[in-house]
């Protein structure tokens, strides 16, 4: 469903930035919905998605995950700890193109 959201927002962009969207008295509206759009796009796209990592697989980490300091697409930490629990974290168009 998110992503059906994510590529009509898309369509919406593609729609305003063209220039499609014009109204005779105002001219500017198009480009400001177009604006409002991409700006909306890049927001759905690089809000962060966590998931959890398994306990078997916190064992396998080298170096431990205690100790991993690296950052993601927007500088958030792509590891976290919250309630107990480790967390793999990554924007949402990365976590769609790139698992």
């Amino acid at each position: 469903m998110s992503l059906v959201i994510a590529i009509l927002i898309f369509i919406a962009a593609l729609v305003a930035a063209a220039g499609l969207l014009t109204f005779r008295s105002r001219p500017w509206i198009g480009g400001l919905a177009g604006a409002v759009t991409l700006a909306a796009l890049l927001f759905w796209c690089l809000r962060p998605v966590c998931q959890v990592i398994p306990e078997d697989d916190l064992a396998n980490f080298d170096p431990p995950i205690e100790k991993r300091t690296e950052t993601g697409m927007i500088g958030q930490r792509l590891f976290r700890q919250e309630d107990g629990r480790w967390y793999h974290c990554k924007s949402w168009i990365a976590r769609q193109f790139f698992f």
